[in-house]
């Protein structure tokens, strides 16, 4: 079966304006969120031993779905943003457990103790971790409410008129009002994924070390946001 190479490259054409746009317009909140997930990635660790592998992976699981996010948001595919920043949440959520329970020693063991640990993963965080816990079920409560299954309200944004006339499009009608705010989300989740794995490294104190600077970074971070937000909330007045 021969394969349409002419569609997939128009698509990924298409794909490539949206993000040239998206850097002249939206730089501001861009380069916040791209500063952010690039201390998180590169720069936030300092060392990690070999027994944190389990907590390595989902770590960097995190940074991918970030960068997804950021990269899905300009390409004006919101409802895949917002389930990549689930999923970063919920890799934050293992990786900071991935911390203290270490132990594992097969596959199955792993599967048994990572693969779906929903009820006492959250509950674990909660006690460990209540004021974290709080602020990730509230955006988890969101995303779960608005993107995680089809409706009415992102549907929507599958539709265009054109001549007078509605069509289907590939991108999300309502990019311009929605890559701004998208973009400060993605820099508020990633403030809160270095706030929880901040305060898990510091508890835990097991073999994986921050940045000497890192608590400085994240405060500034904080700022940033706040000015940015301030921004946002003056030019959409």
């Amino acid at each position: 079966m021969d394969i349409d190479e002419a569609h997939i490259n128009h698509l990924l054409a298409l794909e490539n304006d949206k993000v040239k746009e998206a850097l002249i317009n939206y730089s501001a909140y861009l380069k916040m969120a791209d500063d952010m997930i690039y201390f998180l990635s590169r720069e936030f660790l300092d060392t990690i031993k070999d027994e944190n592998v389990i907590f390595l992976s989902f770590f960097a699981q995190i940074s991918v779905d970030l960068e997804l996010a950021v990269l899905s948001t300009l390409r004006r595919h919101d409802i895949q943003a917002c389930c990549m920043l689930r999923h970063a949440l919920e890799s934050t959520c293992l990786a900071a457990y991935a911390l203290f329970s270490k132990s594992v020693a097969d596959e199955d063991k792993a599967m048994s103790e990572y693969g779906h640990p929903a009820k006492k993963l959250y509950k674990w965080i909660a006690k460990e971790f209540p004021e974290q816990s709080e602020n990730i079920k509230k955006i988890k409560e969101k995303i779960n409410d608005n993107f995680s299954h089809a409706n009415i309200k992102t549907s929507a944004a599958n539709l265009i008129v054109r001549n007078e006339k509605i069509n289907p499009t590939f991108f999300d009608s309502n990019s311009n009002e929605t890559v701004p705010k998208r973009l400060y989300v993605i820099s508020e989740i990633t403030w809160h994924v270095l706030d929880l794995l901040d305060q898990a490294i510091k508890k835990a104190n097991c073999g994986v070390a921050l940045k000497e600077d890192s608590v400085k970074k994240i405060n500034e971070f904080s700022g940033r946001m706040d000015k940015v937000f301030a921004e946002f909330i003056t030019a959409k007045n």
